[in-house]
């Protein structure tokens, strides 16, 4: 007979065998003695009962599970104390003897998937001693009136839609641009001012404040982090929403104000800040990206992690739907599926109008536009490949059939080539500029201009900062194309005068009249192409001319 041994038991690490908190772990009563106990370590909060509080609280590193059960007495056992211990081990609470303490954030910070963070200011003493003005600025009959305020700005630029209008359609000064940029950044400091001014209202502490590059696009951040040890869900939405109060307050003042004014500079300034403050507010809401609105559901609903959550159970769920197989739920709620679809689909869209916004101008300064745009496309291509290497391994463990999977694969890749020869309309985005010699289409040198062609249908529109009005259609005329030195304005809704100039290729159009105003964008119609070589003439030809 042979014997059957069992496998030994797993060894204990010392450190857990006899715990001892993290380095500079903290353990937070709760405000006011409402809420939950909260165990920070680092930019990290863990809720924990007043059980578990008295637990920790009593880790020396020198007693096991069995003497701090008899420290603790109560419903303690040695081995509930041993279950807590190897859960807090699992968040990485327990000191190891190998991790360091957490260290202030950097000055610098990437945080995936796409945002780099600069810290400007780490609010200390004087702004805590500003709490009971803070609490009197934020109280209920300001916030109403606050409301109230936003309503009426709302209706004021309504009053003034045709105004509107025209600042949108129209370029703007250099001097009115500058004007309204300093505002725009006034603005969006003290929406992040918002933010720490009622955290420390409520009590809490905010850590860091400055400027970030989200998705390519530049915006002020305050970390609200502490909000998490408030003891009502609604102050931590209060704290998240605080910044887009503020912002739309400030937009509805600068819309009110603009109403009675006439036409010019002034009017101009204040009437784009308002509908720029609006539009970056409703964008702050969007709860599909790490912005305030994603905060505020995420407080309201009280589930941490609340987005990495639902977008894995998202992305198993597509994964059982493919390949089959086993797979685990984060949260037990089924519209968090939903709501997790939304937040992988929501930064890939974000993340090509960015681009698609920015692709134009790239393209117009030379190697360092390259440079960018190689870049931004690469870090889409590497998210993308991520997703992809993260759903291979779910797929895995979960026990999918493999000749399943191997099919489902295969035809998804079938999908895609065929994909890439679907029929798709290529446009050519120019200008347009009328002088003593007519009106003519022009593209700055080294653009894709081999592939305009006589008699091409161009749609001539205005060059706002915002909105492009259609003015007329024209068609490319059979006189050769020839070298012309225009303002860089035609290329740019901002008005820097003829002084600039940009060597760029003009063709002369057919069209029935004079275009108003005597410059603006064009679009040409270079006809129907496979999508494949539509991706290669918008993201590719226009670098290979350099």
């Amino acid at each position: 007979m042979s014997a059957v041994t069992s496998p030994p038991p797993p060894t204990i690490p010392a450190y857990v065998r006899r715990p001892r908190l993290a380095p500079s772990a903290e353990v937070h009563t709760p405000t006011d003695g409402q809420g939950d106990w909260v165990l920070q370590h680092g930019a990290r909060y863990v809720r924990i009962t007043k059980h578990v509080a008295e637990l920790v609280r009593t880790f020396d590193g020198e007693q096991d599970h069995e003497a701090l059960a008899t420290q603790l007495g109560g419903g303690w056992t040695t081995e509930r104390v041993g279950s807590a211990v190897s859960r807090l081990d699992s968040l990485s609470l327990l000191d190891d003897g190998e991790t360091p303490p957490p260290t202030i954030a950097p000055r610098f910070l990437l945080i995936p998937p796409m945002t780099l963070q600069l810290t400007l200011l780490r609010p200390g003493r004087t702004m805590q001693a500003l709490r009971p003005l803070f609490a009197r600025l934020f109280s209920p009959g300001a916030v109403a009136a606050a409301m109230l305020c936003v309503l009426l700005g709302v209706a004021a630029l309504i009053a003034q839609r045709e105004a509107v209008a025209v600042t949108l359609n129209s370029p703007m000064s250099a001097t009115t641009f500058t004007g309204v940029l300093v505002a725009l950044l006034l603005g969006v400091s003290l929406h992040e001012l918002g933010h720490a001014a009622v955290l420390i209202r409520y009590g809490g502490r905010p850590s860091r404040i400055g400027v970030m590059l989200f998705y390519l696009m530049p915006a002020f951040f305050c970390d609200v982090s502490d909000a998490w040890r408030l003891p009502d869900r609604r102050q931590r939405v209060n704290t998240a929403l605080a910044g887009p109060a503020v912002q739309t307050s400030l937009a509805a003042a600068a819309a009110l104000t603009a109403w009675p004014l006439a036409s010019g500079t002034a009017k101009t300034c204040l009437l784009f800040f308002a509908i720029t403050s609006y539009a970056t507010a409703l964008l702050n809401l969007t709860p599909f990206i790490k912005l305030d609105g994603y905060i505020a559901l995420m407080s309201h609903v009280d589930v941490p992690y609340l987005r990495d959550r639902a977008t894995a159970d998202a992305r198993r769920s597509l994964a059982r739907m493919l390949f089959g197989g086993n797979y685990q739920r984060e949260l037990p709620t089924r519209w968090t599926v939903v709501y997790g679809l939304g937040c992988l689909a929501f930064p890939l869209y974000f993340l090509a109008t960015a681009l698609q916004t920015w692709l134009d101008t790239l393209q117009r300064v030379g190697w360092t536009g390259l440079f960018l745009a190689v870049g931004g496309l690469s870090y889409a291509l590497w998210l993308l490949i991520r997703g992809a290497i993260r759903l291979a391994g779910e797929v895995k463990a979960a026990g999918a059939n493999r000749f399943r999977v191997a099919a489902v694969c295969a035809g998804l890749m079938a999908a895609g080539v065929a994909a890439l020869f679907l029929p798709t309309q290529q446009t050519l985005a120019a200008a347009y500029v009328t002088d003593e010699a007519g009106t003519r289409l022009v593209l700055p040198q080294g653009s894709t201009t081999e592939l305009v062609g006589p008699g091409q249908q161009v749609t001539l529109a205005t060059n706002g900062l915002v909105l492009k009005d259609t003015i007329i259609t024209a068609r490319v005329g059979t006189a050769p194309a020839r070298e012309a030195e225009v303002p860089v304005s035609t290329y740019f809704p901002i008005e820097l005068g003829s002084q600039v100039g940009m060597t760029s290729t003009a063709y002369e159009l057919n069209l029935r009249r004079a275009p108003v105003p005597a410059t603006g964008t064009a679009e040409v119609a270079v006809g129907e192409v496979p999508l494949w070589k539509f991706l290669y003439r918008t993201y590719a030809l226009p670098f290979l001319s350099f």
